[in-house]
């Protein structure tokens, strides 16, 4: 997310007349969202604060409160958080496809850029706005730091929002140091990203702590639902590295990270708002994701493709808790994990047979030993997250959370490493004419790509992104599926992914004097696989060693710091609403008969 010259020029005017680098969108985008605020400014009551400047600013706070039932400070928060959700989750996926497709852009602020920093901004100011507005309103939710009235589940936004804001600064500072990683997983973008992400975890126990409760109200029910489809939606954002097809850590993250955030999404859903919303929100969250699509008006240069559909998940989780109840939610929530991690896994594997990159037989041993715990896992921390939502404590014990959240850990540790494998590669290319080329490989050893998780040519950042899958020949000869581009800024290589090992061999790099960056012509060569790193991102340096560590180092204390707050929010929720309303009832009410209760 850097602005250099030479080649990020030649982006530009590829992708001249492409709405993901047009300003229109995003300005459509901020115009309904200022006159949204404009209107609640106008409609809203000042109060009754002695400040006249206080009676302003709590005048979109409390029209705000009026239309949702809530009080001042947590619509404030609530409302203002989902708003830089929609806007940073345009800018994240405009961005990503630009640079999928095109590579470096010339100038930081691009309208992607400026709707992933207004997005990051808004969900940050929210959560200070909700304090602000506690302590004009007089609100006792909460703990008193420094005289300052701050109500517990605006602590996790805090966090997240000063870390994703945060992220987009240092992101700048790290590839000025080590140049231009065009990854979605650094650590920079992955404060952005989870930073904004999963800040509609903290909305949603700003719903609990500003007292809706869903089922006494077809108000209440929509807010939760709407937020819980947030929550769903959110959990999926770090699969972009597999929606957009140019995916840079082992293919084991693509099924983990799905059954993960599956069980944890629709167990929360399933235990939160009752009977059928698992379908309900799914069916939402699909409305929801194809608005990127209208926005673009169908002309985003890179053809994604969900990584997940979830429809076998929710009807398991919804069969899981039919049969066996709610009434345990830990028993539930190992079953329904078990269920989306088999199950539910299979209707994964039938949806990414045709994925960008597609599950074959030799991921599934792997999927099984990893992706069933942490399935399981996931469940159970989401059986605890609910409850806190619920305001019902105990639902999971503090050691069995512990121990669930460790597993989920190590899940994701599993896949982390990349190592390279000892194959050689004689590489053929066949011109067709109009700059295309068919890319033919002879390996050594001849068996080397047998099991592998995915051996391709592909081809991106010249206006889009090919990948032509190796077809074998027989005795180690194969050749590529359709021809490659392997003309102008057109990167080309061959990948070659099986177990730990990713590797990589070049078929034809442009030159890039910005970073002294001869060209690798296309010809017919032989050479040993390579780490892919060296070609993928091939304008990175290794730059000082000490901010690589500090910035990791700073991801890893905000990830600490949002389980905390996350945790002792929870917990102190959950214990308020036993508190003030009782335990709540053993199986939250179907759909059908929450849409019929009066608002």
């Amino acid at each position: 997310m850097t602005a250099v010259p030479f080649l990020a020029q030649q982006a530009d005017e590829l992708a001249g007349g492409s709405a993901i680098a047009e300003w229109h969108p995003l300005v459509i985008l901020l115009s309904v969202v200022a006159g949204i605020m404009l209107l609640l400014i106008v409609r809203g009551a000042p109060g009754d604060h002695r400040s006249a400047v206080a009676r302003f600013v709590l005048r979109m706070p409390n029209q705000l409160a009026k239309l949702t039932g809530m009080p001042a400070w947590a619509a404030t928060a609530w409302a203002g958080t989902l708003g830089g959700l929609v806007i940073a989750a345009y800018g994240f996926f405009t961005d990503v496809a630009y640079h999928v497709a095109y590579g470096r852009d010339e100038t930081l602020f691009t309208a992607p850029h400026t709707a992933i920093f207004v997005g990051v901004c808004l969900i940050a100011a929210s959560a200070a706005a909700g304090i602000l507005v506690a302590n004009l309103t007089g609100a006792r939710h909460g703990t008193r730091l420094s005289g300052i009235q701050v109500p517990w589940s605006l602590i996790p936004l805090v966090v997240l929002g000063s870390g994703a804001v945060a992220g987009f600064g240092i992101d700048e500072v790290w590839h000025a140091q080590y140049g231009v990683d065009v990854t979605m997983w650094s650590a920079p973008h992955m404060l952005m990203i989870l930073g904004a992400a999963l800040s509609s975890t903290g909305a949603w126990f700003v719903l609990a702590e500003g007292g809706v409760r869903p089922g006494t109200s077809r108000r209440a029910t929509a807010l939760h639902a709407v937020t819980a489809m947030t929550v769903l939606v959110a959990l999926f954002a770090p699969l972009g590295e597999f929606d957009f097809g140019v995916p840079q850590f082992q293919q084991l993250y693509h099924p983990v990270l799905v059954l993960i955030a599956s069980a944890a999404a629709l167990v929360a859903v399933r235990l939160v708002l009752g009977r059928g919303w698992t379908l309900g929100v799914l069916a939402i969250a699909w409305v929801a994701g194809n608005l990127d699509t209208a926005l673009l008006a169908g002309s985003a240069p890179v053809e994604t493709r969900d990584s997940a559909i979830l429809l076998g998940s929710a009807v398991v989780v919804e069969v899981v808790a039919l049969l066996v109840g709610t009434r345990h939610p830990v028993r539930f929530a190992v079953l329904a994990g078990l269920g989306v991690s088999t199950l539910g896994l299979a209707t994964e594997w039938w949806w990414n047979s045709q994925a960008h990159q597609p599950w074959t037989t030799s991921l599934l041993p792997d999927v099984l030993v990893v992706g069933i715990p942490a399935a399981v896992a996931a469940a159970v921390v989401a059986a605890a997250y609910a409850g806190a939502v619920l305001g019902r404590p105990g639902l999971v014990s503090g050691r069995l959370l512990a121990v669930a959240l460790l597993v989920v850990g190590l899940a994701l540790a599993v896949p982390f490493p990349r190592t390279v494998g000892d194959v050689a590669v004689q590489i053929s290319v066949e011109d067709q004419g109009d700059g295309m080329a068919l890319v033919h490989a002879q390996l050594d050893p001849p068996d080397a790509a047998e099991d592998a998780r995915w051996f391709y040519a592909g081809a991106w950042q010249g206006g889009g992104n090919t990948v032509a899958h190796m077809q074998p020949l027989g005795e180690g000869r194969y050749v590529a599926e359709e021809p490659i581009e392997v003309h102008g800024p057109w990167k080309a290589v061959l990948r070659l992914h099986v177990g730990s090992d990713m590797m990589a061999a070049p078929i034809r790099m442009p030159a890039d004097p910005m970073f002294d960056l001869e060209e690798i012509p296309l010809e017919d060569r032989a050479m040993a696989f390579e780490a892919e790193t060296r070609y993928l991102l091939r304008e990175t340096n290794d730059g000082p060693p000490a901010l690589a560590v500090a910035v990791r180092l700073l991801f890893v204390a905000l990830a600490a710091a949002w389980l905390a707050a996350m945790c002792n929010g929870g917990r102190r929720l959950a214990a308020r609403g036993e508190h003030d309303a009782g335990p709540e009832a053993p199986d939250a009410p179907p759909v059908t008969a929450t849409l019929t209760r009066s608002g």
